[in-house]
């Protein structure tokens, strides 16, 4: 299913119940956002919010809405609602201001029921549609404990950067020049005396 970049999809295939009732139940949640459908819903399946239906509707006694209550359709699509919703995180999109807008009932596989000769069980895929508008991701501020260990790592590599300068700088000067050659020599001439020293233990 081809889908544009601010809309989600979810399929339910394979459902086994009425394609009559999906359809109603379809058309009922159409062009509502995603938390009011599934209240809706949630009415339905304890009977206090019943779904409109073309034709012959019984009349039943008590105050009693027309219609009927397609309880294990209701309970299915709640699963997809939810499904939907969780797509819609993925994508970024704001989920409760997400509308389906489009909600349809298929015609299923008609697997056969065991035990019940020419008799075809109910299956039915229903497709739901979601369009909401993207959300805008804040940038995650550094707390003061992060900030402090960012400027610590930046001295100690400046300090470190110093030093391997100091190093690595050369002599431009006669003074220094000179400087560096009797550093030099004074430890050439300490790592004698030490290696004397050691040779005259040895003995």
């Amino acid at each position: 299913m081809k889908v544009e970049k601010n809309e989600v999809y979810a399929v339910g295939r394979n459902y086994s119940f009425s394609q009559k009732h999906a359809a109603a139940v379809c058309k009922f949640i159409r062009g509502r956002t995603i938390p009011e459908a599934i209240a809706l819903l949630e009415r339905v399946q304890s009977k206090r919010t019943a779904v409109p239906m073309k034709g012959e509707i019984p009349h039943r006694r008590g105050n009693i809405e027309r219609g009927r209550y397609p309880v294990k359709a209701s309970y299915y699509i709640i699963k997809l609602l939810k499904s939907l919703k969780g797509n819609a995180a993925a994508k970024s999109l704001d989920e409760d201001s997400l509308v389906i807008k489009m909600a349809k009932a298929d015609r299923g596989e008609t697997p056969m029921r065991i035990g019940r000769m020419g008799r075809r069980g109910k299956s039915t895929h229903v497709t739901l549609v979601g369009e909401g508008k993207e959300v805008m991701r804040k940038e995650k501020k550094p707390s003061t404990k992060e900030k402090k260990e960012k400027k610590e790592k930046h001295e100690h590599k400046t300090a470190e950067e110093e030093v391997k300068e100091m190093r690595e700088r050369p002599v431009h000067t006669k003074a220094e020049e000179l400087e560096a050659k009797e550093i030099s020599h004074e430890t050439h001439e300490r790592g004698i005396l030490r290696k004397q020293e050691k040779e005259m233990r040895d003995d």
